[in-house]
């Protein structure tokens, strides 16, 4: 049944279909309102909150609304009641702000998407914010879940509710917010209950989410550490102002990650505008406010070109000489991929990375649907004439029990047989029919049982041939062709060196055995000596072991010591020739063999994308040509279930 509430203006409207629930409320339909939704507490927000909502909503205007899920009418129990929920615009079509700016989320979602896509959200996001901060309010929470972006670049603020509002004079503290998107001067704050928000905190976030947005989703204070205490926790690298792009990120303890973008993919202009959100002067006023960043990206949005060899998704600021996308693709790194186009693998001309990105951008296929034996309702079948049912032994039992009470109220003093009589009766008229009720019992359990594993083996099937496990155990098998393939390089190096060093310790063992040990000058070992380990099967240095010499009577730990120390200074005689050692027919035999792995390889990885795309096509066909049979073994689970049931 619908939920009723009335407006601020006494209009009546209907709650409809739940969309969503959060901690402190849940968002609803509203009959009649397409464009609309309502928001409605938990519980009834107290009277500071009630007043927050009913300035937000007053003072509403179409510029707020065109760029925030702004309050736009109170919603209340009754006429006159206190504020319970609020209308607010209708937000469709947009995914939060992260799944834009991660590459691997944007080549599934928006593989058409450039950075020149990325450069229009960023402008965009600085906008939305620009509208809330000359409104005279601050957003407070920023965070990467209350910024949502649409395949149109718009960008839309949601959960305003908990913007900190000067309502003329009034303020409404924001009293949340998230610690990797808290600015350096508010780190390791307890809670943010009491404390007054600025614009200036906002526009820590604000460049955040920029950076985020313009360089490939890696967050500015991560880097390589230099030194200790660097690198454990990224709200202390925040506190501590460790920007790992800056112009002196090496003093400030970090070195941009490896085989990332480029700062100077943006204009100087910018970069300062970076440095100033990001290190200590920013912290007292001086970061770039939201309309300063519309007008620089608006700047770099008028200076773009394409890539001339690599396609439309390579675009990129005119400032610089060559394609930064080109030059991250040969290090292995693809961020833009022309997927409309063919790729097919050489000898020569495999480029991992891209074929990679390929596979990565094709999206798994929706769960197919399973048929639940919960959702039948099926009659058993009925037991054979010659097995009593439960009810019957049931009704035996409390008649043979009747029986002996009856009796032992009108002969008390027979009260202890008549028990007997009773424990006997029970026993003996619960194993009326028990021999065919045990083989019925047996047969329905091995029926329920294979029903039950002809059910599974459908739905194994069904799941592994057409929805998401199926499809993400072909991708699994990408990647192990993938670390595979990337550790081909290493694993050919390792085959290499152990066959260089068995020659090494072949030639250096032919090396000791033709230094003998009679002919050596050790000291305190003299002929009896010699012929003692001689004896012992110890005659040139290839044969001296600590434990073998010490098995020799006379060498104690001296002795021992001078014979091994011996055996040293011939092993540093020793040179190795790699020539002589290795012969090239073996060098050969091992690059063969892996080259040929390598061609395989290339052609799983460059097929991949195209498998996995065929995968999805023909998911729901598969799906299809499994429901009857899928239907079947549901049906006779559920009667085999109930049949058991009844027993």
């Amino acid at each position: 049944m619908a939920k009723t509430l009335v407006t601020s203006k006494g209009a009546a409207l209907q709650l409809a279909r739940e969309l969503g629930k959060g901690g402190e409320g849940s968002v609803y339909e509203v009959i009649g309102l397409s464009d609309q939704v309502a928001k409605l507490y938990h519980k009834p927000p107290d009277a500071k909150k009630q007043s927050k909502l009913t300035f937000m909503a007053a003072t509403a205007d179409a510029q707020l609304v065109s760029y925030a899920a702004w309050p736009q009418e109170t919603l209340h129990a009754s006429k006159g009641g206190p504020v319970v929920g609020f209308l607010m615009p209708k937000v469709v079509g947009r995914e939060p702000i992260h799944m834009v700016y991660s590459p691997a989320h944007r080549r599934q979602e928006r593989p058409k998407a450039a950075w020149d896509y990325l450069l229009f959200v960023a402008r965009n996001t600085a906008s939305a914010f620009e509208t809330v901060h000359d409104h005279g309010h601050v957003l407070g929470d920023v965070n990467q879940g209350n910024v949502m972006v649409g395949g149109d670049s718009k960008v839309i603020l949601i959960d305003c509710d908990s913007c900190q509002v000067d309502a003329r004079g009034t303020l409404h503290l924001c009293e949340v917010g998230v610690s990797h998107y808290t600015p350096p001067e508010l780190q390791g704050l307890s809670s943010f209950d009491g404390v007054v928000r600025k614009a200036n905190h906002d526009n820590f976030g604000l460049a955040l989410l920029i950076f985020h947005l313009l360089f490939g989703g890696r967050h500015p204070y991560s880097g390589v550490p230099l030194r200790n205490g660097v690198g454990d926790a990224l709200e202390a690298d925040i506190k501590a102002f460790r920007y790992a792009y800056a112009r002196d990120a090496k003093q400030r303890g970090f070195s941009p990650p490896p085989r990332s973008i480029p700062l100077d993919i943006v204009p100087d202009a910018v970069q300062s505008m970076f440095h100033a959100a990001f290190t200590e002067v920013g912290s007292q006023g001086g970061r770039p406010t939201a309309k300063q960043w519309v007008s620089a990206l608006d700047g770099v949005r008028a200076n773009l070109k394409r890539c001339g060899t690599s396609g439309a998704m390579h675009v990129y600021p005119k400032h610089l000489l060559s394609c930064p996308w080109c030059a991250l693709e040969r290090q292995g790194v693809v961020y833009f991929l022309d997927l409309g186009a063919t790729y097919t693998p050489t000898s020569t001309g495999f480029i991992l990375a891209k074929a990679w990105a390929l596979i990565e951008a094709v999206p798994p296929p929706p769960v197919a649907s399973i048929p639940s034996v919960g959702h039948l309702s099926i009659k058993p079948n009925p037991l054979p004439v010659d097995v009593p049912g439960k009810s019957t032994v049931t009704a035996y039992r409390v008649l043979a029990v009747g029986l002996a009470v009856f009796v032992a109220v009108i002969a008390p003093k027979l009260w202890f047989w008549c028990l007997a009589a009773g424990f006997v009766g029970w026993n003996m008229l619960s194993s009326i029919g028990s021999g065919p009720r045990s083989n019925e019992w047996r047969r329905r359990k091995d029926a329920k049982a294979a029903a039950q594993q002809e059910y599974d083996r459908l739905v194994k099937q069904l799941q592994e041939d057409t929805g998401p496990q199926g499809f993400s155990l072909r991708r699994q098998e990408l990647i192990r062709a993938r670390d595979e393939y990337q550790g081909l390089p290493q694993r050919e190096k390792q085959e290499l060196d152990k066959l260089h060093a068995t020659a090494e310790e072949r030639q250096k063992q032919k090396f000791l055995d033709g230094i003998f040990i009679d002919s050596a000058d050790i000291t305190g070992v003299g002929p009896a000596r010699k012929a003692a380990l001689r004896s012992f099967g110890i005659e040139t240095a290839a044969d001296v072991d600590w434990a073998r010499i010490r098995q020799v009577r006379g060498f104690g730990e001296s002795l021992t010591r001078a014979v091994v120390d011996w055996r040293a200074s011939c092993e540093r005689r020793f040179r190795f020739n790699p020539s002589a050692g290795v012969a090239p027919a073996d060098i050969a035999a091992i690059k063969s063999r892996l080259g040929a792995r390598r061609v395989a390889l290339e052609a799983v990885l460059g097929s991949g994308a195209a498998d996995l795309q065929r995968f999805r096509q023909t998911a729901e066909s598969r799906a299809a040509a499994l429901q009857p049979a899928l239907q079947q073994a549901v049906q006779a689970l559920a009667q085999a279930t109930a049949d058991l049931a009844a027993m």
